[in-house]
């Protein structure tokens, strides 16, 4: 499995970076993991669309060809990083390279919160539709007071801390897997029978039906892939049928439950 890891600081040395190199060399048997730097994106301005920038555009391949992202966001002011903002605006205005990718976040920051808020920022703004980043729920890894967390190695000392962030990385491994068979292209799922046209059908003298079905009555089901446009309740109608309800409620508020 190929991941990358985006290193949400554009600072020289960042916690964050420790931390994406420590998954990669303590989890390797998990998931191949390339970090990438954001140190040269340009702050984003719609006046000057730099989406052909040689550096925006490598980022926007790497993180397309591969199986998920992990993006390690530090916390500045309550919120995410600049130089993260302006970078995710960059593959969100012309290019959509997120879209539809399994994305985890972690962080690292000073203080106790351990990048919570940035995270839950983080969230919002993948969750955006010009971005639409499929972003793993919960298994929130935060760690907090950095400075003291790794060791002269760069390597985390907590055990327990360790031990959970295992626990993140192995459940957004099964999420990957998971999202990614969903967006798979299958043109099997949901496809439509056709009806023989020399199939004999037997005449209802009452309500007038046919002798023979003809395949063009048959009702069209497109399938349901990661370009479709249907709101996904109406596709489900079209497959299942509208919504029962008996009286303006659900069916189920008729159901009593002991």
């Amino acid at each position: 499995m190929k991941i990358v890891g985006i290193v949400g600081s554009n600072a020289p040395f960042s916690h964050n970076r420790l931390l994406l190199q420590y998954i990669g060399y303590k989890f390797w048997q998990l998931f191949d993991l390339e970090i990438l730097e954001i140190t040269d994106v340009p702050l984003f301005n719609q006046s000057d669309d730099q989406t052909d920038n040689p550096v925006i555009q490598n980022l926007a391949h790497k993180i397309a060809a591969a199986d998920g992202v992990i993006i390690a966001t530090p916390e500045h002011n309550h919120t995410t990083s600049a130089a993260l903002k302006s970078t995710i605006e960059w593959l969100s205005y012309q290019i959509h390279p997120f879209d539809g990718k399994p994305v985890m976040i972690v962080g690292a920051s000073y203080y106790q919160q351990g990048s919570s808020r940035a995270q839950l920022h983080l969230r919002q703004i993948l969750d955006s539709p010009g971005v639409n980043a499929m972003v793993l729920p919960g298994n929130e890894f935060l760690l907090g007071n950095a400075k003291e967390a790794f060791d002269s190695h760069y390597h985390l000392k907590n055990e327990a801390t360790i031990n959970f962030l295992g626990t993140c990385l192995e459940n957004f491994v099964k999420y990957v897997g998971l999202v990614n068979g969903l967006n798979a292209p299958n043109e099997e799922i949901l496809k439509p029978a056709v009806a023989n046209e020399s199939t004999p059908v037997s005449t209802d003298a009452n309500s007038g039906a046919s002798a023979s079905w003809n395949a063009s009555a048959a009702p069209v089901v497109k399938p349901i892939t990661s370009n479709s446009t249907t709101p996904f309740d109406k596709t489900l109608d079209d497959i299942f049928g509208p919504d029962l309800g008996i009286e303006g409620k659900d069916i189920l508020d008729t159901v009593t439950l002991d």
